[in-house]
């Protein structure tokens, strides 16, 4: 089945917008494209300017009295210049380019969904709203309109479904913390003795995060991710910082992780500090919203089975404050964050069916 007239177009036109985290032009710009779609869609859209950028709400209102709440999130990893140098293309059955899966395509999917409520002749929804936030990519905290949220019957994340075709139905909590070392500096050849080597502790202290927390629950995850010193070639590195990847099924795990990874060595003449960072709560499962999305799939000839996912979205937050909440429901795809991102065309179309059904209640 092909995607439905217009999605293509618009999927391309999304994507041609570099808007990664922290850009308020192309923020601004993405976020003009999307409003401009809903509101020729027949669909309610306001902007509301945030110190990381536009944050859009596009709401349809039916004659239900529940509220549905759809998750997404404009902003992407993808630097300046990397629109132009890879556009969306098409390849047999994937569409490629920046943001087709994570997430632009999802947003459409939710926009396509909505624009199919508002002009339903017979409409039993209730109040959909589709959040779409500019910083999901780079923050570690809740989201500025979580408040917003609760209250909420349902919610249903956007974000790519897997390349299997799973919905996710579970996420990992998970963190990003920040390790700095001191020492000092000092000449690598002529006083090299008397200089401290941050770079060294945290080295150290890299190997034994990874060898003592990785594993040491079941599908605990502990990855160094950055390791940054030095002034120069020749320099004994007095100053080191180094980021720490922390994954694991519940927040109280994710809670003993932190509190190992500050379990520092003695390192002679250098001191290390570790950053506390809330990180994203875990996405619970939500038993029967859960069944029910996997029957709607069912019935519209789309794959039916679930996952738990490691990786973070803002879906866990809608379930932390009691919403419950499904996720991945936008098109099947993959390949997030790399050169060969896509999405699935034939599994467009299901999915803006299914969130249709599933936004009825």
């Amino acid at each position: 089945m092909e995607p439905p007239a217009g999605f293509v177009e618009r999927l391309t036109a999304l994507c041609a917008v570099d808007s990664p985290t922290g850009d308020l032009v192309g923020l601004g710009r993405s976020a003009a494209l999307l409003v401009g779609w809903a509101r020729a869609d027949g669909l309610e859209a306001t902007v509301r300017d945030t110190a990381d950028g536009p944050l859009v709400v596009i709401s349809t209102q039916g004659l239900g009295a529940d509220r549905t709440l759809l998750i997404g999130h404009h902003d992407t990893v993808y630097p300046a210049g990397t629109a132009a140098a890879r556009p969306v293309a098409r390849r047999g059955d994937t569409l490629l380019g920046p943001g087709v899966a994570d997430m632009k395509g999802g947003l459409l999917v939710g926009l396509f969904a909505l624009g199919a409520l508002a002009h339903d002749p017979a409409p039993t929804h209730g109040l959909v709203e589709l959040w779409i936030v500019p910083d999901e990519e780079a923050r570690s905290v809740e989201p500025s309109c979580l408040g917003e949220w609760r209250g909420a019957d349902r919610a249903i994340c956007l974000e790519c479904g897997r390349a299997d075709g799973a919905i996710v139905t579970t996420r990992m909590a998970c963190t990003w913390l920040t390790l700095e070392a001191t020492g000092r500096n000092a000449h690598a050849g002529t006083e090299r003795a008397t200089g401290r080597s941050a770079l060294m502790a945290l080295a150290r202290e890299g190997l034994r995060i990874e060898d003592e927390i990785h594993a040491a629950h079941p599908g605990m995850q502990a990855t160094i991710t950055q390791l940054h010193a030095g002034v120069g070639k020749n320099t004994v590195p007095g100053q080191a910082t180094a980021t720490v990847d922390l994954r694991a099924r519940t927040s109280e795990e994710l809670r003993w992780a932190v509190e190992a990874v500050g379990r520092f060595a003695a390192h002679d003449g250098v001191t290390l500090r570790r950053s506390d960072e809330p990180g994203f709560p875990p996405l619970d499962h939500a038993g029967a919203f859960a069944e029910q999305a996997l029957r709607v799939l069912a019935d519209v000839g789309a794959a039916t089975h679930e996952t738990l996912a490691a990786g973070a979205s803002d879906g866990s937050w809608a379930s932390s404050i009691g919403v419950p909440t499904i996720d991945g429901l936008g098109p099947i795809g993959g390949g997030d964050h790399g050169p060969d991102e896509w999405i699935d065309v034939h599994s467009i179309a299901p999915r803006i069916e299914a969130v249709r059904r599933l936004c009825r209640g």
